[in-house]
């Protein structure tokens, strides 16, 4: 789309081609302009590192970056060229928007311009599927700076500003198209890279960046790990959920087990116990094997049966929390979830010919509900027993926060058109759940089971679970308390006004055969036509 010729000092001295398009600018208001001035300020660093690199002849590979026309519309574009007789002759294309839509501002980092973490994983599954088409090996370098937050606090704010944009700059001079690295943490960075390039050289630059910064010339440790991509014995899918559980493990630990000591061997056996880890959910996931066990739900005020919630039960005794939280690293949750699905529904088939045939609610997690994938099979599902869907009601957790809500919202509208009733989770545990009733349309709350632990003990506790019950009954929400284990529990909830309860005072979670009823203790069957909330 157009062409520059840049001097030695960086200045451009001739440009052709669709400028007004690409700058807003005609040919010759570019000239005698700094080349930077073009780009916008995080992409800056990274140009003049580039073409500071690049020897006599020789071609630069193309990178993606940002022109500067707006702060509010900067134009991804590709960058590359060659440098002969000391000048530089750069061509800029527009970038296809599926590459450049991970890349723009609002998903980089403030302080590198690096992407964020989320950016960086999306970024990272494409850039595995390119290598692995065109057989191109990478390795993705995971890096920690130790104490440089004690260097930044003590080199003010403009030379902090400064190290922080060249850090940036120097990891993406070694990323695949300039844009494969990210900030993952504070302190912690990752990079995919070409396979020629030793991981050990980027920690050596950094190291020596961070020696130039400090006045004392002493900088900051680096500790990293490289790793080989793709993962031998996984295919293309499989690696790239092991590398993003990899990088969220690597994001999210504190001292252990990524002390700097021991951060290499730490990665690789992490690698190791993931890959075994994903193959496994993979084989309880086709077999089936996970059990179902279910709990009773019941009307506070007649104790009788309302509804049962389905509960996984691992085959190896794994915990059913650490095992779905480990499917959403790693992009399963959608295939566990539709799993537990359809074991709840072969239930429901097998005790549909009985007259006291039950509810069940089913677990449902923000990732799936945000897949229109799962969203379809789901449906798929119970489209041959229409019946049943006023049979299953849909539990939404909150363990992933739900991102989009309007699209969330549109997807509960289409399954309580089908028939389904909805319920929130866990709701008072987290920032977001006030927002999630203001937004969707739900039948019931489970109310979080810490404030019943403290009801009987904390007045603050009672006020605030009062105010709860009382706005999901101007909503018309029916609400749910969970965890109750007292009669004095049980009374104090009812007096409040909640309108339902579970927990081991109703019933423990019972598997049992196909077919089988679970025992329930407090609970009372006389009448399953259940209470309408």
């Amino acid at each position: 789309d157009a062409l520059l010729e840049v001097d030695g000092g960086f200045d451009v001295r001739y440009a052709s081609g669709a400028t007004n398009s690409l700058f807003g600018e005609t040919e010759p208001d570019l000239v005698d302009r700094p080349l930077v001035a073009l780009l916008i300020a995080h992409d800056r660093g990274l140009v003049l590192r580039l073409l500071r690199g690049l020897a006599e002849y020789a071609r630069l590979e193309p990178v993606l970056v940002q022109i500067n026309r707006t702060a509010e519309d900067p134009l991804p574009v590709v960058l590359t060229g060659y440098r002969m007789d000391g000048r530089y002759y750069l061509t800029l294309v527009k970038a296809r928007p599926s590459h450049a839509d991970l890349f723009m501002a609002g998903q980089r980092d403030a302080e590198t311009g690096l992407l964020e973490k989320d950016a960086f994983a999306k970024v990272l599954g494409q850039r595995l599927g390119a290598a692995k088409r065109l057989d191109t090996p990478s390795k993705l370098t995971l890096l920690k700076l130790d104490e440089i937050q004690s260097l930044k606090d003590n080199i003010g704010t403009a030379n902090t500003e400064r190290l922080m944009a060249e850090l940036g700059a120097l990891l993406r001079v070694h990323a695949i198209d300039g844009t494969a690295a990210g900030r993952l943490a504070d302190d912690r960075y990752g990079v995919l890279h070409q396979a020629a390039l030793d991981g050990q050289e980027i920690k050596r630059q950094i190291e020596a960046l961070g020696r130039a910064a400090d006045p004392n010339g002493r900088g900051f440790g680096v500790d990293g790990s490289t790793i080989d991509v793709p993962v031998d014995g996984l295919n293309q899918q499989d690696t790239t959920r092991v590398l993003l559980y990899t990088i969220q493990k690597f994001s999210a630990a504190g001292g252990q087990p990524f002390i700097i000591h021991t951060l290499s061997e730490g990665l690789k056996e992490m690698l190791a116990d993931t890959a075994a880890r994903v193959a496994k959910l993979k084989d309880t996931v086709a077999g089936k094997k996970i059990a179902i066990a279910l709990q009773p739900i019941v009307a506070l005020a007649t104790r009788n049966l309302h509804h049962y919630e389905a509960l996984s039960r691992m085959p190896d005794g794994a915990s059913p929390a650490e095992t779905i939280g480990f499917a959403e690293k790693i992009g399963m949750a959608a295939e566990l979830d539709l799993m537990v699905c359809q074991r709840v529904l072969e239930f429901l088939l097998s005790a549909r010919d009985n007259s006291q045939s039950p509810k069940i609610a089913v677990n449902i997690s923000a990732p799936s509900l945000e897949s229109e994938i799962f969203v379809g099979a789901f449906r798929a599902l119970l489209a041959p027993h229409p019946e049943l869907r006023q049979r299953l009601v849909i539990e939404v957790t909150e363990s992933t926060q739900i991102k989009d809500l309007v699209a969330a919202e549109n997807v509960l509208a289409r399954l309580r058109r089908d028939g389904h009733r909805v319920c929130l989770d866990d709701f008072g545990s987290g920032a977001a759940s006030f927002q999630y009733i203001q937004a969707l349309t739900i039948d019931f709350v489970k109310i979080d089971g810490a404030y019943v632990q403290r009801v009987m003990d904390s007045a603050r506790d009672e006020a605030i679970l009062k105010a709860m019950v009382g706005l999901c009954r101007e909503l018309r929400i029916g609400t749910i308390a969970e965890m109750i284990e007292t009669e004095e529990q049980a009374r104090r909830l009812y007096d409040l006004g909640v309108t339902f309860g579970q927990g081991y005072l109703f019933g423990r979670p019972t598997v049992g055969p196909t077919g089988d009823r679970p025992a329930e203790r407090g609970a009372r069957r006389r009448n399953t036509a259940e209470v309408s909330a």
